[in-house]
């Protein structure tokens, strides 16, 4: 049971001090392969100057966009979006293989050469749906002028700093009493480390951004890893909740949507934070669509699964133990880019304490307070995703 204030000499566990019957403390943790701040030990960091940081995200002019009218056989048409499209460019209607060459762009209003290269003009009604055209590529005459230029313009994104702070103490008494599992100090000391480190953890993954004032000073906290994802994410499919039976082919259309997009200089790799439940799920499915052949004399059966191998990229799958502990998150798949992640330090951890510097202002006890002001970035939300709802696993019908 945890005792909350000053450690007295009599609000340790019960068998703890010498001359009492027990021996030993056993400590349970929730089970996992992920260890705790998995998030932040093997991640880049970086300083940070202010309160809030700022970040700017490019997304890749795809070349991709819509004819939103009926053109027919015209020669002009309005599009979705036409910030990227310049006189001069070539184009593909992807339903019916024509090609059509920019001559002119007004607004919105595309001015074409049907039937460009010797393609069939094929009717093009995008009315009442988007009809998509590609890019393919521009050319241009001889001694031609200088074309439109147009560039990529990044969205900032922000975040704010939070201040982290877990405090141990003991009183002299305390101190002074000889216990089984060691001195107090050091005792309580791993203990505050610990729990400050498990709040950044969980500050991590499912932080919410807030501003405001407490105690009439200014508050702030953060938003974690997963509420980033959720808010950014724009690719279909990337995002997916399924909370009835899972099936490969569910699991094979949201892994398409993850990997369809990577960091530029980047592995196309990812880990996947789950509990066991996913696990489990991911192991029978595996067993549904297997065959499974076992002869006389076999002593050992099932399987272990830690990678997964798709054709898009590769996932590590590892069991966070706070996923196993929470009952909130059972069933989640978080699918993270490792090149996403980078955590910002206003104010790197630190231990300020009062146990032997004369500074306890006449207080009989020894204290201390670990403090951490951070924030975290996940640049590039379109590279993750989150899964939820795996209970069931179900085989292709």
């Amino acid at each position: 049971m945890a005792v909350k204030g000053v450690f007295a000499s009599d609000k340790n566990i019960q068998g703890t001090r010498k001359g009492d019957f027990a021996s030993a403390v056993l400590q349970y943790d929730p089970t996992g392969s992920a260890p705790l701040l998995a998030l932040s030990s093997g991640m880049p960091s970086q300083g940070a100057a202010d309160t809030i940081i700022t970040w700017f995200e490019e997304n890749r002019i795809t070349g991709r966009v819509n004819i939103t009218t009926d053109i027919a056989l015209t020669t002009s048409g309005t599009v979705d979006d036409a910030s990227a499209v310049v006189a001069g460019q070539i184009y593909i209607v992807e339903a019916n293989g024509e090609y059509l060459y920019v001559e002119s762009v007004s607004g919105a209003v595309i001015t074409f050469s049907r039937g460009f290269g010797g393609t069939t003009p094929v009717d093009v009604d995008g009315s009442g749906t988007p009809v998509p055209i590609q890019r393919i590529g521009n050319a241009h005459e001889e001694g031609s002028g200088k074309p439109t230029s147009f560039a990529n313009v990044g969205s900032p994104i922000f975040n704010y700093m939070e201040i982290f702070r877990n405090s141990w103490d003991a009183t002299g008494t305390a101190k002074a009493v000889e216990f089984l599992t060691g001195d107090v100090v050091a005792k309580n000391k791993r203990d505050a480390s610990t729990f400050h480190a498990e709040d950044i953890e969980r500050s991590l993954l499912w932080g919410k951004k807030a501003i405001g004032v407490q105690n009439g000073k200014p508050f702030r906290s953060m938003d974690g890893i997963i509420t980033q994802i959720t808010a950014r994410q724009t690719v279909s499919g990337a995002v997916t909740s399924e909370s009835t039976n899972t099936k490969w082919s569910d699991l094979d259309a949201f892994l398409q949507a993850v990997f369809s997009n990577n960091i530029k200089g980047k592995p196309n790799e990812r880990i996947a934070f789950c509990d066991n439940q996913v696990l489990s799920v991911i192991g029978r499915i595996a067993v549904l669509n297997s065959v499974i052949d076992l002869a006389t004399g076999d002593t050992e059966f099932g399987l272990k699964i830690t990678k997964w191998i798709t054709p898009y990229g590769t996932i590590t799958l590892m069991t966070h133990p706070l996923m196993n502990e929470m009952q909130a998150f059972r069933g989640a798949l978080y699918v993270l880019h490792p090149g996403a992640i980078q955590t910002r330090y206003l104010r790197m951890t630190h231990e300020d304490k009062n146990d032997s510097d004369g500074t306890r202002a006449g207080a009989d006890a020894d204290f201390g307070v670990f403090t951490t002001e951070m924030s975290v970035e996940y640049r590039g939300a379109k590279t993750g995703g989150i899964y939820t709802g795996m209970s069931t696993p179900a085989a292709e019908a």
